[in-house]
């Protein structure tokens, strides 16, 4: 009777021992589960004009083992024309009202920054901005037969729909007079009028000769 107890016993504490075995194999999972970050870029487009913006992941060790990001955006400001999805991922751009779904997986888990899909938008014919809004439904890194949920950090983003900014008047540049371009500063500028001042003196020698001749024909006569 003795033994039967005690084999009772024995079962018992095994069975507990085997379940803090498990609980302690869960939490160390979940302690040591990747940490990453999640994001989607910026766009600018003019009205009726398009823009692409990329879906990103970068996940450490083990690496990003499955992803189900929503996508959401503004109907009033873009549409989607297109959606291209990476890493062997699929991508929904009706998913939902004004929803894009992207998902995938990756059994040997994608390490650092990885592009995981590219949507393309279309502004409308006026000016605005839609914010663009990620729901994570599933990031999981890629731990073998116990995929753990992934510490994300999510960054949005937005598309913005305006005109581009009018270019800058050049004004025009100043031509100068013939003759009197020179290649530097002030001495040169002297040798610019050099030929003027030549030719004045020229010509004031030419009148005193002629007005000393007109006196001494004056005074012969």
């Amino acid at each position: 009777m003795k033994g039967l107890k005690g084999l009772k016993l024995g079962l018992v504490g095994i069975a507990a021992g085997a379940f803090l075995l498990a609980g302690g194999l869960l939490l160390a999972a979940q302690v040591s589960a990747a940490t990453g970050s999640l994001s989607i870029g910026d766009g600018t487009a003019a009205p009726n004009g398009q823009t692409s913006v990329d879906l990103s992941a970068n996940v450490g060790s083990p690496g990003l083992g499955a992803w189900t990001v929503d996508i959401s955006y503004d109907s009033s400001v873009v549409s989607v024309v297109s959606c291209s999805p990476q890493q062997g991922g699929v991508c929904n751009p009706n998913f939902a009202s004004e929803t894009v779904r992207i998902t995938g997986a990756s059994a040997s888990g994608l390490l650092g920054d990885t592009t995981l899909g590219t949507v393309t938008f279309r502004c409308g014919s006026a000016e605005g901005d839609s914010p663009l809004g990620l729901t994570v439904e599933v990031f999981a890194d890629a731990t073998v037969g116990a995929p753990a949920d992934i510490s994300e950090t999510v960054s949005e983003g937005s598309i913005t729909c305006a005109e581009p900014p009018a270019p800058t008047a050049v004004p025009p540049t100043a031509t100068p007079l013939p003759g009197l371009a020179g290649t530097g500063g002030g001495p040169s500028n002297g040798s610019n009028f050099s030929w003027l001042i030549a030719a004045l003196a020229g010509a004031g020698v030419v009148a005193l000769a002629g007005f000393g001749a007109l006196r001494v024909r004056t005074r012969n006569s």
